[in-house]
């Protein structure tokens, strides 16, 4: 039996990165083979790659850029028409629109899942209005719209993008497994130099205005003046790091605060989290959150899409 070929193509990391991780590593690899467009990030190259997966890289920029996005769609379309995919599936907004353009104007049938809706931001209303006429666009041109949530399927069917009949819920899973290693609370707390009788509050996410890290640091600011044995735990990294430790030098938390940078050993420091935050503007699913139940931790996370 010939085997179906499916690229993926996505614009995002963090937990679109988690998604594909597990997408690809349960794959049925009797029927399918998959590649993936994604930009240059060394550690979700590494990731694919490590899982089989033949990568190509096309740089996308987040923000709106006529240049970029054209060279992006060019190079897209290019590996469309060397690679012959049976499927395109695309990954998040940005590349949602580009790829979905290129799949069509290639004649391949393509699916898409928004991993959070780009009209779910935390932006004007004038820009939600725009960025959901063109999903509404483009949507005309999917054979498939996978929503990760309910919330995230009921936003959608509100701002009309398409015809429920063109979209379904698949929740997001987790490597369970990850999970159940035991960890020793001494040595994680010694290593970061964060006493033994310390509570931990953590938040796992990339440091972006999407995760409202200062919201963070807003309740770390204000937990330790209360509680001093508080200490607090930003696991990740992103473009706003320098301006979250600029406000933590500023409220004269170094000593409680600390921001792990990127790391593959998401469980082993949430193993030491007495709480689990996500302070997100929004959200398609929060995919941590299950992350911190796997390991029983308590939450408290943002009133916002996927999360309820």
């Amino acid at each position: 039996m010939k085997k179906r070929r499916i690229l993926h193509i996505t614009q995002s990391n963090g937990g679109v990165e988690e998604y594909l991780k597990m997408f690809f590593s349960h794959i049925d690899k009797e029927h399918f083979e998959v590649e993936i467009i994604c930009p240059d990030y060394p550690s979700m190259i590494e990731e694919m790659k490590k899982l089989g997966v033949k990568v190509h890289v096309v740089n996308m920029k987040r923000n709106m850029s006529l240049f970029s996005d054209l060279k992006a769609y060019i190079k897209i379309k290019k590996y469309i028409k060397s690679i012959n995919p049976d499927i395109v599936h695309v990954h998040s907004s940005k590349a949602g629109v580009i790829g979905r353009i290129a799949a069509v104007r290639s004649k391949v049938p393509c699916v898409y899942n928004a991993h959070g809706w780009s009209f779910s931001m935390d932006t004007s209303k004038m820009k939600k209005m725009i960025y959901a006429f063109i999903e509404r666009i483009c949507a005309r041109y999917t054979a498939k719209i996978i929503n990760i949530s309910d919330g995230e399927k009921k936003l959608a069917i509100k701002y009309k993008i398409a015809k429920e009949n063109k979209m379904m819920t698949i929740y997001n899973g987790i490597d369970l497994n990850k999970y159940k290693r035991v960890y020793s609370r001494s040595d994680v707390l010694s290593k970061l130099n964060i006493p033994e009788n310390a509570f931990v509050i953590g938040m796992v996410g990339r440091i972006t205005k999407q995760k409202s890290p200062e919201t963070f640091i807003s309740i770390a600011e204000r937990i330790s003046h209360i509680f001093e044995n508080a200490y607090f735990i930003l696991v990740g990294d992103g473009e706003l790091k320098e301006e979250i430790q600029g406000i933590i030098e500023r409220k004269k938390l170094k000593d409680k605060v600390i921001i792990t940078g990127w790391t593959n050993e998401v469980a082993k420091y949430v193993s030491i989290f007495d709480i689990g935050i996500l302070t997100s503007k929004w959200e398609g699913f929060g995919l941590v959150l299950a992350e911190y139940m796997a390991m029983g931790k308590p939450i408290i996370a943002s009133n916002v899409g996927g999360i309820p």
